[in-house]
C-alpha cells in the first residue's frame, strides 16, 4: 500500500473518531512534510520511499534527526513543540497501521518524543496595559463608505477584546462561539468542544456583558446578511469571523493602543490568568477557568508573578533594609 493512501485512510479514521477539523489540518500538514521527505530518501524504487512496506525504524529515526535541523518560514529552527507534533503523529499512524493489519509491527515505535521545555509567556500585559488595549477604539478603516459600518466594527471589536480579557478564551474558542452560547443574564459563556473536545462554562465579567449586550442588540443585526451565520462574531461579509481575523484585529488594537507589538490574543489569556492569580484566585479554580487538562499546565502562572515576589523580597530581606538605610 502506498504511504499516501494509508495516510488518507488514517485521516478518515481520525475524523470518524471525533478529531476536530483544526487537529486534522495540523496532521495533514505534518504528514505532507514527511511524505515529501520520504520521497527524497533511497528506496527500492527510483522515487524513494513511497510504500508502507518500506517504512523502517531507521527511517523514522533519520526523520527525527532531520527535524532538529528543519527551519520554519522565517528561517529559524522549528521549536521542540513542533517536532513533538510531527513525531507524535507518526507514532499514532504507525500504531494504526498495525491495528488495521497493514503492517506486522509499528516501525515508528522507537521514536522517543523530546521533552518540551516549560517556558514562560514572552509578554504579559499588566492591568493598565490590558485595560488600555481593551478600551481602545479600533475598527477596519476599509470596511466601506458608511460611517455606521465603521462604528459597527468598533463595537464588535470592543466586545471581542472584553470577552478575551474577561474569560481567557483561546481565539479559536471565541471564533466558534454561537450567540446561543451566551447567558448574559446569568453571566456565563458556554465553550463547546474547546481544546481537547471538552465543554466548559466560563463566567463573564460585567464589563464584558455590557459590551456584548451592545454588540448583540445594536450591531450584530446590521452585520448579519441573512446567510447561515449563527456564529456570535461576524465579519464584513456577514459570516463567522475566523480565528485569524480575531488575531489580526487584536494586532491592530495593539498598534492603536501603542503597546508592545509582541502582545497577541494569547497574551490576553495569560493576562487574565496572571491578574486573577495576583488577586488571590485559587490555582485549582484557575485550571477550570482556563480549561487546562493538567494542573501542571496551570502552574506556569505561579512563576510569572515574580514582580510580587520581588516586592516582598525588597520589603523583608535584611540586606535590602540595610541598603535603604
Amino acid at each position: 500500500m502506498l504511504i499516501q493512501e494509508s495516510i488518507r485512510r488514517y485521516l478518515v479514521w481520525c475524523r470518524a473518531s471525533g478529531m476536530t477539523p483544526e487537529t486534522l489540518r495540523g496532521l495533514q500538514s505534518n504528514f505532507k512534510c514527511f511524505v515529501t521527505w520520504a520521497r527524497e530518501q533511497d528506496g527500492a524504487a527510483s522515487e524513494g520511499v513511497t510504500a508502507i512496506e518500506q517504512l523502517t525504524p531507521d527511517l523514522f529515526l533519520a526523520y527525527q534527526q532531520e527535524l532538529t535541523f528543519r527551519l520554519n518560514r522565517v528561517g529559524r529552527p522549528i521549536t521542540i513543540a513542533t517536532q513533538v507534533k510531527h513525531l507524535a503523529a507518526l507514532r499514532q499512524w504507525g500504531r494504526y497501521l498495525v491495528e488495521q493489519d497493514f503492517l506486522m509491527s509499528n516501525p515508528a515505535r522507537w521514536i522517543k518524543l523530546p521533552r518540551v521545555p516549560k517556558s514562560l509567556p514572552r509578554v504579559i500585559p499588566n492591568v493598565k496595559e490590558a485595560v488600555r488595549l481593551v478600551e481602545c477604539r479600533t475598527g477596519w478603516n476599509g470596511y466601506g463608505d458608511s460611517d455606521n459600518r465603521a462604528s459597527f466594527l468598533i463595537y464588535r471589536n470592543r466586545a471581542i477584546l472584553e470577552l478575551l480579557y474577561s474569560t481567557g478564551l483561546r481565539r479559536g474558542e471565541v471564533a466558534h462561539l454561537r450567540a446561543c452560547d451566551l447567558d448574559l443574564v446569568g453571566g456565563y459563556v458556554w465553550v463547546r468542544q474547546g481544546k481537547g473536545r471538552k465543554d466548559r462554562v466560563v463566567p463573564l465579567g460585567q464589563m464584558a456583558i455590557t459590551a456584548l449586550t451592545i454588540y448583540l442588540d445594536a450591531v450584530r443585526p446590521s452585520m448579519y446578511k441573512g446567510e447561515k451565520a449563527d456564529f456570535l462574531f461576524l465579519n464584513k461579509w456577514g459570516s463567522g469571523l475566523s480565528g485569524a481575523g480575531i488575531y489580526q484585529m487584536v494586532k491592530q488594537a495593539v498598534v492603536k493602543a501603542k503597546l508592545s507589538r509582541k502582545i497577541t490574543t494569547h497574551s490576553l489569556r495569560h493576562a487574565a490568568a496572571t491578574h486573577m492569580l495576583q488577586n488571590g484566585a485559587p490555582i485549582r479554580h484557575l485550571q477550570e477557568f482556563l480549561g487546562h487538562a493538567s494542573m501542571e499546565t496551570t502552574q506556569v502562572y505561579t512563576r510569572v508573578t515574580i514582580t510580587d515576589l520581588k516586592a516582598t523580597h525588597a520589603k523583608y530581606h535584611p540586606r535590602e533594609a540595610m541598603n535603604n538605610e
